[in-house]
């Protein structure tokens, strides 16, 4: 059931060059604004887009964050160093692994049902520790291979290590309760690493809310499209906020049934994401930044290194005569900047109304040899910087269409819709999304569309979300053992050895628990019961038990959509 928006709703999203704001009201937008995206600030710069978008003079109910907070500071190695300690256990070498962060590896193991193979050596953890210098590295995260069954190697070492440094903040990886042992850990780290500067930031935004009078909650929007509460969301589910948000606010404003290709060309990059008859794809594997391989749920996204700003420089020795760069080098030259840029070009064929008109036509000329400076040739660059963007995009979605039909979740839509059409339009938003419409259709051979708030949509996607939530149950009758993967929840099973509707029914309380935990409400929230699958447990030709596994819900969609 869809509910329609009677209050204020605020959207802030970070970009790489600009942070873009929108006020919506009963599915209407109010008010829209676009301010320089200071990255060394971003409360800041926040903060005026707030105060732009007049949200302290209105009844506003809710603010949703796309931020690149612990993005950026992953990217850009500014997270504070860790100690990251494993129970890698037998199996597969640690050093065949691409670790890109420093580690320490102890004995003890687990196996894959959880049952204790060998236990830990505490003289080898003294050791270690008369190494270490815990004042300087306080914080520290503890990951065991099958952790996510059994977290007793991760407690012992805790409360070792509690008893010795009471000051050490210390992390496990059980609490993201998945299988992929590398993962895991990569995640336990980037989350620990990064939990003081999210909670500074955050406490800093609400103070500067409240400051000027405002009782609005803030959320925050997470890689798989979903929003929580800001103080809910442990810091690393944030990274790959912004394509998220490109999907979602492309959701926001089509017809709910739809399919279609997003693509959101922003300053510095252009996010790619697939809506399969009204409803995001979801990867298989978690979110990646950097050289992080991650566990956070994300969209099927991909962003690539080329956006309205990137710079466009001469290149005498390729047919074109310019290369596209990989990077932006400032505003596009139009708009003040010291580069030639494909918004320039698009100033230039007059696709677009912002930047001076001959300053686009200077920033192209610096392209040209001076003979060869006139209408003609300048139109003819301008019509090949647009075509070469485009045809790095169209390169990008050649790619990613292929991984996307390799995904659970697009081959199980290809057999519930099998008349549906599999040659999708495409979605354009950003800024650049007019000028770029014409010379994408060329290259894609598929119809182009946008709307008149294309400018903004990101925006608009992350004040219209809603959350997400999902409780996996793994339970083993055998053993009397359950876990919730998302959060790492273990604990006894007391129901029956051969449950049936009843491990349904539990994992329906314990999803509605949960919700109400991080502060949903629970009136709101769609619950959707994944398929059950149950695996007897034979021995002696006697059924002894069952492994069950099952899923709750809520999946990632929109409060309302725009009235366009």
């Amino acid at each position: 059931m869809r509910r329609v928006i009677m209050s204020y709703q605020v959207g802030i999203d970070v970009g790489g060059t600009f942070t873009d704001g929108v006020l919506i009201h009963k599915n209407n937008l109010i008010k829209k604004t676009k301010v320089p995206t200071q990255h060394d600030n971003l409360l800041d710069t926040l903060l005026h887009a707030l105060e732009h978008l007049d949200v302290f003079k209105q009844p506003v109910e809710q603010i949703t964050v796309s931020t690149t907070l612990v993005t950026n500071a992953i990217l850009e190695n500014k997270l504070p160093p860790i100690e990251l300690f494993l129970f890698p256990g037998s199996g597969m070498r640690l050093d065949a692994l691409p670790w890109p962060v420093p580690y320490h590896a102890f004995m003890g193991e687990i196996d894959y049902r959880g049952r204790e193979v060998s236990p830990p050596d505490e003289l080898e953890w003294r050791r270690l520790c008369n190494q270490l210098d815990f004042e300087a590295v306080p914080q520290a995260a503890i990951v065991s291979k099958f952790s996510h069954r059994n977290r007793v190697l991760e407690d012992a070492l805790a409360q070792f290590l509690s008893k010795k440094y009471p000051q050490l903040d210390i992390a496990l990886g059980c609490e993201w309760g998945h299988a992929n042992f590398y993962r895991r850990s990569l995640t336990t780290y980037l989350n620990t690493a990064s939990k003081n500067l999210y909670k500074t930031f955050a406490s800093q935004l609400h103070q500067a809310v409240a400051k000027n009078g405002s009782k609005a909650g803030i959320t925050v929007l997470k890689a798989d499209g979903g929003i929580l509460p800001i103080d809910q969301l442990r810091p690393v589910e944030s990274i790959n906020s912004g394509p998220a948000a490109s999907v979602i606010g492309a959701l926001a404003q089509t017809d709910p049934q739809q399919s279609f290709v997003v693509v959101d060309i922003g300053g510095t990059t252009t996010d790619i994401g697939l809506i399969l008859s009204g409803e995001p794809l979801l990867s298989a594997q978690g979110a990646r930044i950097g050289p992080f391989l991650t566990l956070i749920p994300t969209l099927a996204t991909r962003s690539i290194p080329v956006g309205g700003d990137s710079a466009v420089l001469p290149a005498p020795d390729v047919p074109e005569g310019f290369t596209l760069a990989p990077y932006r080098q400032g505003p596009a030259y139009c708009l003040g900047g010291e580069y030639p840029t494909p918004t320039d070009a698009m100033r230039y064929l007059k696709r677009v109304e912002h930047g001076d008109y001959a300053r686009a036509e200077e920033g192209l000329a610096s392209l040209l040899p001076a003979e060869g400076r006139n209408p003609h040739a300048l139109q003819g660059l301008a019509l090949k910087i647009l075509e070469k963007f485009a045809e790095e995009v169209a390169n990008a979605f050649s790619l990613l269409h292929k991984e996307w039909q390799e995904e659970p979740a697009y081959k199980v839509w290809e057999v519930l819709h099998p008349h549906s059409a599999k040659d999708f339009y495409i979605w354009v938003s950003g800024g650049s999304a007019r000028g770029i419409a014409p010379s994408l259709e060329d290259k894609v051979h598929l119809p182009v569309r946008f709307t008149q708030h294309a400018d903004v949509s990101n925006a608009i996607g992350a004040a219209l979300a809603r959350p997400t939530l999902s409780c996996t149950l793994h339970l083993d009758t055998t053993i009397r053992s359950y876990r919730i993967e998302e959060f790492g929840e273990q604990k006894e099973w007391l129901g029956s050895k051969r449950p049936h509707k009843e491990v349904q029914e539990f994992l329906q309380e314990i999803a509605r628990e949960r919700a109400r935990t991080i502060g949903l409400n629970l009136h709101e929230l769609e619950f959707k019961t994944q398929p059950f699958d149950f695996f007897p447990v034979v021995k002696g030709y006697a059924t002894v038990g069952q492994i069950i596994r099952g899923s709750v819900v809520v999946p990632p969609g929109v409060v309302g959509r725009l009235e366009v």
